[in-house]
């Protein structure tokens, strides 16, 4: 089993001897997003009114993975000698049916599904995360189930007439099954402004996060909304966390789960808006049709608006022409006779002041229809007393004291993640009882300039985390040029982002990117029909470059089971996973074989051992690879059965790490095009007899042509799990690792093509 997991005084992962471990694996996976019964991808056309009758009915049990194939995605996930999962889950999924109603035969899936990845030789690290993007999948996004919707007041039904959301399943033709249209009208593209700033996200989080002081006439079974919604959100996640422990103690005890997060992406709503009848200056990212907050409540009520709409250019988002949007007399609030039968469904009452048909903000002063002038705004800065850090630190963390109290009552010794908003400075909590020593700080990073288009541009990049943070005077600061500038541009904001996470959390927290990856749907899919993956290799190269230069512990977005060349990951487009099973007929046969067995751990041949003085400075290639029974691989890295294909510019992804370091991490870095990985660390004081252990992939290195020079010591290999052993001496040590030169085939800019020399290729 996997080894307990400790924090060092340094604030890094550590076994119990503070031996340094490196956490790097996928979440697993996106389908969690949708229904698996009815299957409901965001490409199964809205016909009727039964998508939301039938809310309450769906099952979310096979998303992530149909039982049977746990095993399968697992070897292959180890494969890559991956050693974590983060393994989200939704709101949704747990209550849909209404508050305090269960899905417990989800839950009881999800503890299969984890006790089947336990099974697996040397099992994996799981950390549990109550994902959400856009609050839910009846606003654009995935998460909450819609009664929270009826719970505010809303009518999910008129969210495509009233534009408070945009739900691409409306934009599917029934009778094809196709888009209707490719431009950007027929079919809006979902990117994180389409959906985030429309009437429905932003209320549904300043609900969620402030609703007592911004909401306080919105009180429902005695409790405002704020709480309510926390106190059920929070409590789903405890059940199905309890559940776990009770059914399962023992992923527990043999260190398969580890944590959990405190929720993704956290949003602050319309908190910080300084002028409700302006879109922000500092919203850079603007795509589609852009009302400001008084435009969405107006249209929430039905009233017509011109809005401006905005279009991706090469120079970034530009102003295109204004689009009239006509709600044809519907409402995104639920009337009367609506809200009566949602309040008897669900046993609400409500407080008598909260009208029906009324937007929220209206109820509360923020604006009025006069009879005479019309719509006017009466309190443009109703949300601008609460900035950005105050947010935070107050909003934020008020939510988190309540999910961290809850936790820790049922499990005083896991890792808590705490999430802040994302590229944002987490809370200051030094010194406070919620900073406890098993707690994370979990980051997200997602390059602007490859997220937006969708390509790897070598030429100009941007400094997307010194942007959304304000740290430049002027934008065009930002830009950097070249592909070497660009890739240490990355590894600089990454670096940053650990700064600033410790200045605010402390030296002794951890911080974990619990998601970081690239679109695969680069350059109009040209991939799927070249298999020419040099665009999506450059851009993960790029960030491995990043995460491994820093010493960082990671969790790729994604790996999908159910990703498809058409459809992506089957959530609005996006098409984030490493792996495809369109992608499996284009690996070579050659390449999906098994690996031979090493030989049995009796057998001496070919078996010697080697060693490098300290002095010599030259170049010793092994001329072995010695086979011991006895290796101490206490952190799963690798599996004795690989499995490799479908996965998609495996080169990038396919990198040497330090599993365990005998020591301190100084330096890492694997430089794809020549085939080398240089590792600098400064070894313990004491015995020589234990290893740092290095997984070092066949898939980049061939044993057999190997050059390994070192500061001291000897190493050796372990063919199976395709790791090596340096033994070092203690003090600053390195070891640079790489392939003869005449045996060096692939760059940054192929992706295992098939004219590899046979040495490269896995045998």
């Amino acid at each position: 089993m996997p080894a307990k997991i400790h924090i060092s005084v340094n604030g890094e992962f550590c076994d119990k001897e503070g031996n340094v471990i490196q956490l790097r694996g996928v979440n697993l996976d996106p389908s969690i997003k949708i229904p698996a019964r009815p299957f409901l991808p965001t490409h199964t056309p809205i016909v009727d009114d039964k998508f939301f009758e039938d809310a309450d009915k769906v099952s979310f049990i096979n998303h992530p993975l149909i039982l049977e194939n746990v095993e399968e995605h697992i070897i292959r996930l180890k494969s890559l000698g991956y050693n974590t999962i983060r393994l989200p889950f939704t709101w949704e999924s747990l209550e849909h049916a209404g508050p305090g109603q269960y899905d417990y035969d989800y839950m009881d899936y999800i503890v299969e599904v984890l006790t089947r990845i336990n099974s697996v030789e040397q099992g994996m690290y799981v950390y549990l995360d109550p994902h959400q993007d856009v609050w839910s999948r009846f606003s654009g996004g995935s998460g909450a189930p819609l009664w929270t919707l009826y719970c505010a007041g809303f009518q999910p039904a008129n969210f495509q007439a009233t534009d408070a959301a945009i739900i691409h399943n409306y934009y599917i033709d029934p009778k094809t099954g196709r888009e209707i249209g490719k431009d950007e009208e027929s079919y809006p593209k979902m990117v994180w402004p389409t959906n985030y700033f429309k009437l429905a996200c932003q209320t549904m989080f300043t609900l969620f996060f402030g609703g007592k002081q911004f909401a306080p006439k919105c009180i429902i079974n005695g409790e405002n909304i704020q709480d309510y919604l926390q106190g059920k959100f929070s409590d789903a996640i405890m059940t199905l966390y309890a559940r776990i422990k009770d059914k399962a103690p023992e992923l527990f005890d043999n260190n398969c789960i580890i944590g959990l997060e405190s929720v993704n992406e956290p949003n602050c709503g319309y908190m910080g808006e300084a002028n409700l009848d302006v879109v922000p200056k500092e919203r850079d990212l603007k795509l589609g049709r852009t009302p400001t907050a008084f435009q969405s409540f107006m249209l929430g009520e039905g009233i017509k608006c011109t809005v401006e709409q905005y279009k991706r250019t090469f120079f970034g988002f530009t102003k295109g022409k204004p689009c009239t949007v006509n709600p044809g007399g519907k409402k995104a609030w639920l009337n009367a006779q609506e809200r009566d039968t949602i309040d008897a469904k669900y046993n609400w009452e409500r407080n008598p002041e909260w009208e029906p048909e009324t937007c929220i903000w209206k109820l509360h002063g923020v604006w009025e229809n006069n009879q005479t002038r019309g719509p006017v705004l009466l309190k443009p800065d109703y949300f601008g007393q609460v900035n950005e850090t105050v947010f935070i630190n107050n909003h934020f963390v008020e939510y988190y004291t309540g999910i961290y109290n809850k936790f820790r009552a049922v499990d005083k010794e896991s890792f808590i993640f705490l999430q802040p908003p994302v590229m944002k400075l987490p809370p200051n909590l030094q010194n406070s009882k919620l900073l406890d020593d098993r707690t994370v700080c979990a980051c997200h990073f997602y390059d602007g300039m490859t997220l937006m288009y969708k390509t790897w541009n070598k030429r100009i990049g941007i400094d997307t985390y010194g942007l959304v943070n304000k740290k430049y005077s002027n934008p065009a600061f930002a830009v950097v040029l070249g592909e070497n500038n660009i890739r240490k541009c990355i590894r600089k904001q990454l670096a940053e982002m650990q700064k600033d996470a410790k200045s605010a959390l402390g030296q002794k927290v951890p911080v974990f990117f619990t998601e970081i990856g690239i679109p695969f749907d680069m350059d109009d899919k040209k991939a799927y029909t070249t298999n020419d993956y040099s665009s999506q290799i450059g851009a993960l190269d790029a960030l491995g470059f990043a995460l491994e230069g820093n010493n960082l512990s990671y969790t790729l977005w994604c790996y999908c089971s159910i990703n498809s060349h058409e459809w992506g990951d089957n959530w609005n487009n996006e098409d984030f996973s490493i792996w495809s099973p369109d992608d499996k007929p284009l690996y070579r046969e050659n390449r999906s074989k098994t690996p031979t067995r090493a030989p049995s751990p009796t057998s001496t041949t070919d078996s010697v051992s080697t060693s490098k003085s300290k002095s010599s400075s030259s170049s010793q290639p092994p001329s072995f690879i010695q086979l011991e029974s006895n290796l101490d691989l206490d952190s799963p890295s690798c599996s004795l059965e690989t499995d490799l294909s479908g996965y998609r510019a495996l080169d990038a992804i396919m990198r040497p790490f330090p599993i365990k370091i005998y020591g301190t991490f100084e330096f890492a870095e694997f430089n794809l095009h020549n085939r080398t990985y240089v590792l600098k660390l400064v070894g313990k004081t004491g015995t020589t007899a234990v290893p740092t252990h290095i997984f070092l992939p066949r898939h980049h290195f061939a044993l057999e042509h190997l050059s390994i020079r070192s500061s001291s010591g000897h190493y050796t290999y372990n063919a199976d799990y395709q790791v090596l052993e340096w033994f070092h001496e203690p003090g600053h040590q390195y070891i640079e690792i790489r392939l003869k030169s005449k045996y060096r085939c692939s760059t940054a800019g192929s992706d295992d093509s098939n004219d590899l020399p046979a040495e490269c290729v896995i045998s």
